[in-house]
């Protein structure tokens, strides 16, 4: 007997900070796999196997697993039952311990596009993409760990498919997701970008994350670097853009900024800086996505109609967490915002608090 965790449970796995990723991965069994079939057991020793590995469900959260014949299925308040009448390669599914399966990162992708709304769906596959995890709860916070997958599996997986449910939205979804992010806010800004205008978006698609540029010749007396990481490089108007999560006030920092926007100028690229007040504030976000927008020749006329009014639905969805965090803080008695300690860019990438 055997037992296969799948979409909100195995999501919450995946979301734990130390993540069962780091398994290497062999091919199961396929006779354990599709014959799989959760007893009150298996159950038991599968919701054991959580706790032990630190995965938190909230309390009213049953496990989801799956099967693959109706007549495996179970139905109890601490079971809810997915019955796949696809059968995906059982290369797809990771062992956990004898007897508990989970499915692959892809296809808990894939599952997630049927229970989540398309923002999230996107904000998911980022996460998924990215150098942090979230967790569970609707905290700011998050653990830094490696890129669970990466756009190209979860496109190449999406497109191994046919008629599955979810698999559409999956497919329009992967479309706004770029690898490296180090951080939520910097997923948040460059969400904002790739999300299609009908969902306040600049449906930009010429967009890399984490792009590397070496220093040419030209620009080595400019800089003491040899190399820089740019946030999000926009490839049709070579735009650099920047997201500083703290001001960068003391000398040596300015210094830092300085060299390498004279360094990048001089080979050609235009910079664009994002601080946290201009994304946390409306109106200076505004007007820092119409410089984008005429970076990118973008003209109002070809915009939606309210396109304001929807752009600012996304930013507060994007800065959902954080904007009820600052709200929550101010609301304390007492209140009084400590002074932060700045991280120093480093001479490649940088450390992006949010």
């Amino acid at each position: 007997m055997s037992i296969v965790l799948s979409h909100t449970t195995a999501k919450a796995v995946y979301q734990a900070a130390h993540s069962v990723s780091a398994k290497g991965i062999e091919s199961c069994n396929p006779a354990a796999i599709y014959g799989s079939c959760p007893t009150g057991t298996l159950l038991d020793a599968a919701a054991e196997w959580l706790t032990k590995h630190d995965v938190s469900l909230d309390a009213n959260d049953s496990l989801e697993v799956m099967v693959f014949h109706r007549r495996n299925a179970r139905y109890a308040v601490n079971c809810q039952c997915h019955v796949s009448s696809k059968r995906f390669s059982n290369s797809r599914f990771i062992e956990l311990e004898d007897g508990i399966f989970i499915v692959s990162v892809e296809l808990c992708a894939l599952q997630a596009a049927t229970y989540l709304p398309f923002r999230e769906l996107v904000e998911y596959y980022f996460e998924l993409c990215s150098a942090y995890s979230l967790g569970t709860g609707s905290s700011t916070s998050y653990s830094e760990r490696f890129a669970l997958t990466s756009t190209e599996r979860l496109k190449q997986f999406f497109n191994s498919i046919t008629r599955c449910d979810g698999l559409a939205l999956a497919r329009k979804a992967i479309q706004c997701v770029r690898d490296g992010c180090r951080s939520p806010m910097e997923t948040a800004f460059v969400m904002m970008l790739t999300l299609p205008k009908s969902e306040g978006g600049l449906g930009i698609k010429g967009i890399e994350t984490d792009y590397e540029v070496q220093v040419t010749a030209a620009a080595k007396n400019l800089t003491r670097r040899k190399k820089f990481f740019m946030d999000a490089y926009l490839k049709k108007s070579r735009t650099d853009i920047e997201y500083n999560g703290f001001y960068h006030d003391a000398e040596e920092d300015r210094a830092i900024d300085e060299e390498r926007k004279n360094a990048l100028a001089s080979m050609g690229y235009g910079i664009i800086t994002v601080c946290r007040y201009s994304f946390m504030h409306a109106s200076a976000f505004v007007r820092v996505m119409e410089a984008i927008q005429r970076k990118e020749g973008i003209r109002p006329s070809r915009l939606p109609k309210d396109f304001q009014i929807m752009q600012e639905d996304l930013r507060q969805f994007v800065l959902r967490r954080f904007i009820e965090k600052a709200n929550s803080e101010a609301a304390s008695p007492g209140f009084r915002r400590a002074p932060t300690n700045r991280p120093r860019k480093s001479n490649t990438r940088r450390h992006h608090a949010g």
